[in-house]
């Protein structure tokens, strides 16, 4: 009896033993995955230049050639991070996963704001104007290896610069209303490649943020659209001083990609505001600040 006892302790050991060793060893192979970030400045050279300190981010990680639109994430993702000095991106808490290949996806606001961005079947929920939405994607990167995310803009920037025509002088812009984007139910971005679904149609009257006679604005993609414009100066026309005065213009209609940034020029004279051309980059710059939304 004494002897079936040991026999069975000691098999109970083995067990034991067996179960620690594997824990251990699959410790052992699971090693913390670093991320860094950075913006990406020209489609040509690619160039980067170091993401901004204190900015958020959302991280997901999912297996090496994982569909996002039916998979789901890996232990530990979705999982919020900041940047800090040199593009480091910390993790809310480390993230630690098996040997193995992984493809990483972030998105960020561009500011020191998590973003609010829930992703199902790999499409987010509606997005909004005002935005400055950035996606960044890393792909078979190996357990402990390093993560370098490139961020591009995935909204559309747009510049309306107010010119001086033949009798105006002293020109000092006072507000800048366009029509932009109006966000629909189509108004998603796609995780696997950061796409934004251009929306129909543009909305009410809305205020541009304000630099010397510039304004800017961040909207979501749309198609062909006429966008109108009002803006209101003061200035001396003929050289006669006037307060106050409106002028309204309509850009004719054009495609507002994602990822781009356009720089229309307007024009005024004593006696109207004319569309003069719009400049269109790759949205290259970091950041559009200072935007300000009125009540649609």
């Amino acid at each position: 009896m004494k002897s079936i006892k040991i026999f069975y302790s000691i098999i109970i050991l083995l067990i034991v033993s067996t179960s620690c060793q594997k824990e251990n060893l699959n410790k052992l192979q699971k090693e913390e995955i670093k991320f860094y970030a950075s913006y990406s400045n020209n489609t040509q050279t690619k160039a980067t230049s170091t993401f901004a300190s204190g900015n958020k981010v959302i991280i997901m990680g999912y297996s090496n050639g994982a569909n996002t639109a039916s998979e789901s994430t890996v232990a530990g993702t979705p999982i919020d991070a900041t940047c800090g000095s040199s593009g480091l991106l910390t993790t809310a808490s480390p993230i630690y996963l098996p040997k193995g290949n992984y493809d990483f996806y972030s998105v960020s606001l561009n500011n020191s704001t998590v973003p609010e961005i829930n992703f199902s079947s790999g499409i987010s929920g509606q997005l909004t104007n005002g935005k400055d939405y950035l996606w960044a994607k890393c792909t078979k990167i190996a357990n402990g290896g390093n993560v370098s995310f490139v961020y591009w803009h995935k909204a559309v920037g747009i510049e309306i610069i107010i010119n001086s025509g033949t009798g105006i002088s002293n020109l000092i812009v006072t507000s800048i209303n366009f029509t932009p984007t109006a966000p629909s139910s189509i108004s998603k971005m796609t995780l696997s490649d950061g796409s934004i679904v251009s929306a129909n149609s543009v909305g009410s009257l809305t205020a541009m943020a304000l630099n010397n006679n510039k304004g800017t604005f961040i909207m979501l993609p749309v198609n062909a659209v006429n966008l109108n414009v009002e803006v209101i100066i003061n200035a001396s026309i003929g050289g006669t001083q006037v307060t106050g005065k409106k002028y309204t213009a309509t850009i004719p209609a054009q495609n507002y990609l994602s990822g781009s940034y356009y720089m229309v020029n307007l024009t005024v004279s004593s006696s109207a505001m004319q569309f003069t051309g719009t400049l269109i980059e790759d949205w290259t710059t970091q950041n559009i600040t200072g935007v300000t939304l009125s009540e649609q």
